[in-house]
Protein backbone atom coordinates (compact mmCIF):
# COMPACT_ATOMS: atom_id res chain seq x y z
CA UNK A 1 0.00 0.00 0.00
CA UNK A 2 1.11 3.22 -0.71
CA UNK A 3 1.90 5.55 1.98
CA UNK A 4 -0.02 8.49 3.43
CA UNK A 5 2.40 10.90 4.02
CA UNK A 6 -0.47 14.16 3.99
CA UNK A 7 -4.36 13.88 3.97
CA UNK A 8 -4.57 17.47 1.90
CA UNK A 9 -2.98 15.82 -1.37
CA UNK A 10 -5.28 17.08 -3.70
CA UNK A 11 -4.81 14.29 -6.54
CA UNK A 12 -7.70 11.62 -8.06
CA UNK A 13 -5.43 8.69 -7.62
CA UNK A 14 -6.80 5.78 -6.20
CA UNK A 15 -5.47 2.29 -5.37
CA UNK A 16 -2.94 1.24 -3.58
CA UNK A 17 -0.06 1.26 -6.42
CA UNK A 18 -1.05 5.53 -5.86
CA UNK A 19 0.17 8.17 -3.90
CA UNK A 20 -2.01 8.97 -1.26
CA UNK A 21 -0.33 12.11 -0.17
CA UNK A 22 3.08 14.20 -0.39
CA UNK A 23 5.52 15.78 1.87
CA UNK A 24 5.68 19.54 2.18
CA UNK A 25 8.91 21.12 2.65
CA UNK A 26 9.13 25.15 3.05
CA UNK A 27 12.30 26.77 2.92
CA UNK A 28 13.63 30.05 1.70
CA UNK A 29 13.52 28.89 -1.86
CA UNK A 30 11.69 31.08 -4.37
CA UNK A 31 10.17 28.20 -6.38
CA UNK A 32 8.11 25.42 -6.52
CA UNK A 33 9.50 21.88 -6.71
CA UNK A 34 8.36 17.92 -7.11
CA UNK A 35 10.51 15.03 -6.40
CA UNK A 36 9.11 11.78 -6.86
CA UNK A 37 10.70 8.51 -5.35
CA UNK A 38 9.16 6.05 -7.57
CA UNK A 39 6.61 4.22 -5.33
CA UNK A 40 7.52 5.62 -2.03
CA UNK A 41 7.40 9.74 -1.52
CA UNK A 42 6.18 12.69 -2.86
CA UNK A 43 8.15 15.55 -1.79
CA UNK A 44 6.74 18.95 -2.58
CA UNK A 45 9.60 21.64 -2.02
CA UNK A 46 7.64 25.47 -1.71
CA UNK A 47 8.56 28.97 -0.68
CA UNK A 48 7.85 29.36 2.98
CA UNK A 49 5.11 32.16 2.69
CA UNK A 50 3.21 30.55 -0.27
CA UNK A 51 -0.27 29.96 0.34
CA UNK A 52 -1.46 26.30 0.77
CA UNK A 53 -4.01 26.87 -2.36
CA UNK A 54 -0.89 27.62 -4.76
CA UNK A 55 0.76 24.92 -3.47
CA UNK A 56 -2.19 22.51 -4.15
CA UNK A 57 -2.80 23.97 -7.33
CA UNK A 58 0.59 23.38 -8.59
CA UNK A 59 0.68 19.79 -7.66
CA UNK A 60 -2.68 18.81 -8.80
CA UNK A 61 -1.14 20.62 -12.12
CA UNK A 62 1.71 17.95 -12.06
CA UNK A 63 -0.58 15.01 -11.55
CA UNK A 64 0.05 13.34 -14.77
CA UNK A 65 3.86 13.88 -14.46
CA UNK A 66 3.76 12.56 -10.99
CA UNK A 67 1.66 9.78 -11.69
CA UNK A 68 4.41 8.74 -14.59
CA UNK A 69 7.22 8.90 -11.82
CA UNK A 70 5.64 7.18 -9.52
CA UNK A 71 4.82 4.05 -11.66
CA UNK A 72 8.46 4.05 -13.10
CA UNK A 73 10.12 0.49 -11.32
CA UNK A 74 14.08 1.04 -11.16
CA UNK A 75 15.73 -1.28 -13.90
CA UNK A 76 16.49 -4.47 -11.96
CA UNK A 77 19.27 -6.26 -13.13
CA UNK A 78 18.27 -9.83 -14.15
CA UNK A 79 19.96 -13.16 -12.58
CA UNK A 80 21.17 -15.55 -15.29
CA UNK A 81 22.07 -19.18 -15.12
CA UNK A 82 25.70 -19.74 -15.70
CA UNK A 83 24.86 -21.24 -19.03
CA UNK A 84 23.29 -17.60 -20.13
CA UNK A 85 26.12 -15.79 -17.99
CA UNK A 86 29.18 -17.69 -19.96
CA UNK A 87 27.23 -17.23 -23.75
CA UNK A 88 26.67 -13.59 -23.19
CA UNK A 89 30.32 -13.12 -21.54
CA UNK A 90 31.52 -14.78 -24.97
CA UNK A 91 29.12 -12.71 -26.96
CA UNK A 92 30.63 -9.40 -25.05
CA UNK A 93 34.20 -10.80 -25.52
CA UNK A 94 33.62 -11.18 -29.30
CA UNK A 95 31.60 -7.95 -30.29
CA UNK A 96 32.48 -5.29 -27.82
CA UNK A 97 36.31 -5.01 -28.56
CA UNK A 98 35.97 -4.51 -32.33
CA UNK A 99 33.04 -1.85 -31.77
CA UNK A 100 34.88 -0.01 -29.17
CA UNK A 101 38.12 0.18 -31.63
CA UNK A 102 35.65 1.24 -34.17
CA UNK A 103 33.71 3.87 -32.64
CA UNK A 104 37.35 5.37 -30.95
CA UNK A 105 38.61 5.09 -34.11
CA UNK A 106 35.64 7.18 -35.84
CA UNK A 107 36.27 9.48 -33.00
CA UNK A 108 39.84 9.63 -33.17
CA UNK A 109 40.79 8.40 -29.76
CA UNK A 110 42.63 5.48 -28.12
CA UNK A 111 42.13 3.44 -25.10
CA UNK A 112 44.59 1.09 -22.91
CA UNK A 113 42.32 -2.00 -22.52
CA UNK A 114 38.56 -3.37 -22.51
CA UNK A 115 37.41 -5.52 -19.40
CA UNK A 116 34.21 -7.19 -19.37
CA UNK A 117 32.62 -7.31 -15.85
CA UNK A 118 29.60 -8.94 -14.04
CA UNK A 119 28.62 -5.75 -12.98
CA UNK A 120 24.67 -5.84 -11.89
CA UNK A 121 24.10 -1.95 -11.37
CA UNK A 122 26.54 -0.36 -14.39
CA UNK A 123 27.04 -1.25 -18.24
CA UNK A 124 30.47 0.45 -18.46
CA UNK A 125 32.77 2.46 -17.26
CA UNK A 126 36.00 4.62 -18.27
CA UNK A 127 39.06 4.87 -16.14
CA UNK A 128 41.01 7.84 -15.82
CA UNK A 129 43.77 6.22 -17.19
CA UNK A 130 41.88 4.97 -20.05
CA UNK A 131 40.51 1.85 -19.54
CA UNK A 132 36.83 0.82 -20.67
CA UNK A 133 34.62 -2.04 -18.85
CA UNK A 134 31.67 -3.57 -20.16
CA UNK A 135 29.32 -5.53 -18.17
CA UNK A 136 28.30 -8.98 -19.85
CA UNK A 137 24.40 -7.73 -19.38
CA UNK A 138 24.66 -4.97 -21.61
CA UNK A 139 25.02 -7.92 -24.70
CA UNK A 140 20.98 -9.34 -23.47
CA UNK A 141 20.01 -5.60 -25.04
CA UNK A 142 19.71 -4.67 -28.66
CA UNK A 143 22.50 -3.57 -30.56
CA UNK A 144 21.92 0.38 -30.52
CA UNK A 145 21.83 0.27 -26.81
CA UNK A 146 25.46 -2.03 -26.89
CA UNK A 147 26.51 0.97 -29.69
CA UNK A 148 25.39 3.49 -27.55
CA UNK A 149 27.04 2.21 -24.07
CA UNK A 150 30.08 2.12 -26.40
CA UNK A 151 30.19 5.35 -27.21
CA UNK A 152 29.06 6.65 -24.30
CA UNK A 153 32.36 5.51 -22.41
CA UNK A 154 34.70 5.88 -25.52
CA UNK A 155 33.39 9.47 -25.60
CA UNK A 156 34.82 9.97 -21.60
CA UNK A 157 38.01 9.16 -23.02
CA UNK A 158 37.60 12.62 -24.53
CA UNK A 159 35.44 14.07 -21.74
CA UNK A 160 36.00 12.14 -18.39
CA UNK A 161 32.53 14.05 -17.41
CA UNK A 162 28.68 14.55 -18.07
CA UNK A 163 29.19 18.08 -19.53
CA UNK A 164 27.89 19.65 -22.82
CA UNK A 165 30.71 19.36 -24.57
CA UNK A 166 30.19 15.05 -23.81
CA UNK A 167 26.65 15.11 -25.14
CA UNK A 168 27.60 16.91 -27.97
CA UNK A 169 30.08 14.33 -29.02
CA UNK A 170 27.69 11.71 -28.37
CA UNK A 171 24.97 13.89 -30.57
CA UNK A 172 27.43 14.40 -33.40
CA UNK A 173 27.81 10.65 -33.78
CA UNK A 174 25.08 9.11 -32.85
CA UNK A 175 22.15 11.89 -33.29
CA UNK A 176 19.38 9.41 -31.82
CA UNK A 177 20.98 8.73 -28.75
CA UNK A 178 18.82 9.75 -26.49
CA UNK A 179 16.13 6.74 -28.15
CA UNK A 180 18.65 4.06 -27.47
CA UNK A 181 19.36 5.62 -23.56
CA UNK A 182 16.12 4.78 -23.14
CA UNK A 183 16.29 1.06 -24.17
CA UNK A 184 18.55 0.37 -21.34
CA UNK A 185 15.89 1.69 -18.92
CA UNK A 186 13.16 -1.06 -19.59
CA UNK A 187 14.30 -4.98 -18.61
CA UNK A 188 16.31 -6.92 -21.34
CA UNK A 189 14.01 -8.85 -23.78
CA UNK A 190 14.30 -13.17 -22.63
CA UNK A 191 17.73 -14.81 -23.52
CA UNK A 192 15.50 -17.37 -26.02
CA UNK A 193 18.12 -18.22 -28.41
CA UNK A 194 21.14 -18.60 -25.86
Amino acid sequence: MAPALKDAFPLPFTGDDRPTGYRLVRSDRKTLAIQVRAGQEVLVRAPKRLPQEEIDAFVRSKAGWILQHWQRAPRQPVDYSPQQEARLRQLAKAQLPPLAERIAGDLGLRYTRITITGARTRFGSCSAKGALSFSFRLMAYPMDAIEYVVLHEVAHLKHLNHSPAFYQLIARHMPDYQRRALLLKQAPPPLTDL
